[in-house]
């Protein structure tokens, strides 16, 4: 197993350096000129070498690719060529914000949707599963950004029981633990979970109910055990590799679709500077942002690669069964 784990760690590494190059060729070929929202062509060329110079622009292209891959590494990302704020600095605000979102929503869809997901296999063709199934599908095939302005009219904005955007009250108390923060973030998080839900709960129902045809469910329901000890201890247990394998999916997915509930809830994220960034041409800060959402999802595969190591002991077995 620890071979496994090493061997993927080493692909995760190699994942992100690929993303990295990608991502630096792809902005420098990409129309427009990057230096545009910075050197002024008003200025004279003595001014304009200046400014390209600290910009690091006046160097050859695979200069600038060593610099960029050792700026990368040591997190010196430059700075905006909107606000002049040191990219990081951005940065770092608004990956918070997302994560506190992205916590809070698929925390909510992985445990409410397994232990949905389980019931209704066990409870199969019963009201619960029937009518969880149709629910869950009508949410998942209605796009986040509809579901959450949906949300914002009835909840929001005719019954005024919850803020209409933003993390914080204008003049209230900006932290992430309080009352006001909690109530700003109730909307976004459900209406992210509304369309993730369906995932995990139908991947661990057709799971479920493919384990409890198993030979091993049989001869413990033949010792006698307690249908709750069957359905949690021998069923759920195998099942989760399923939802475990889906899960990282699922969350880069999660990420990518954070654009829109972010623009829609006026929520300051990685998603809505991603947006500003890329409208505005400010290379930098888009070229980070892209950079740290695909280390995010890169580095959630690993994650899912190891706990499916630990749930699944036939891993340990020989060096071909991790892949």
């Amino acid at each position: 197993m620890q071979e496994f784990i090493i061997r993927r760690i080493l692909y995760t590494i190699l994942t992100l350096f690929g993303v990295a190059t990608i991502l630096f060729f792809m902005f420098r070929i990409a129309p427009g000129d990057p230096t545009a929202q910075v050197i002024s062509p008003a200025l004279d060329e003595v001014a304009q070498a200046r400014l390209k110079e600290a910009y690091g622009l006046d160097k050859p292209i695979l200069v600038q690719y060593v610099l960029y891959l050792k700026n990368l590494a040591t997190l010196e990302w430059g700075r905006s060529f909107t606000s002049s704020r040191k990219v990081f600095d951005i940065m770092t605000y608004r990956f918070w914000n997302t994560i506190f979102l992205m916590g809070a929503a698929m925390g909510f869809v992985l445990v409410i949707g397994t232990f949905l997901g389980m019931v209704m296999a066990w409870r199969r063709q019963g009201p619960l599963d029937v009518g969880g199934t149709v629910v869950a599908l009508i949410f998942q095939s209605a796009p986040p950004f509809v579901s959450g302005l949906l949300l914002l009219m009835v909840l929001s904005y005719r019954l005024d029981l919850f803020p209409t955007g933003g993390m914080f009250t204008p003049g209230g108390v900006r932290a992430f633990i309080s009352g006001d923060f909690l109530h700003h973030l109730v909307l976004p998080t459900i209406t992210v979970a509304l369309y993730y839900l369906a995932t995990p709960m139908l991947i661990m129902r057709d799971s479920m109910l493919e384990v409890m045809g198993s030979d091993f469910i049989e001869l413990a329901k033949a010792k006698g055990l307690a249908p709750h000890v069957v359905m949690i201890k021998h069923a759920a247990r195998n099942a989760l590799l399923a939802v475990v394998t889906v899960s990282s999916l699922m969350i880069g997915f999660a990420i990518g679709g954070q654009v829109l509930v972010e623009s829609v809830f006026s929520w300051p994220g990685m998603g809505q500077l991603m947006v500003e960034a890329a409208s505005s041409h400010d290379y930098p800060v888009a070229q980070a942002t892209f950079v740290v959402l695909a280390a995010l999802v890169i580095f959630l595969n690993l994650v899912s690669d190891i706990s499916y190591c630990y749930l699944d002991p036939r891993i340990k077995m020989g060096k071909s069964a991790g892949g």
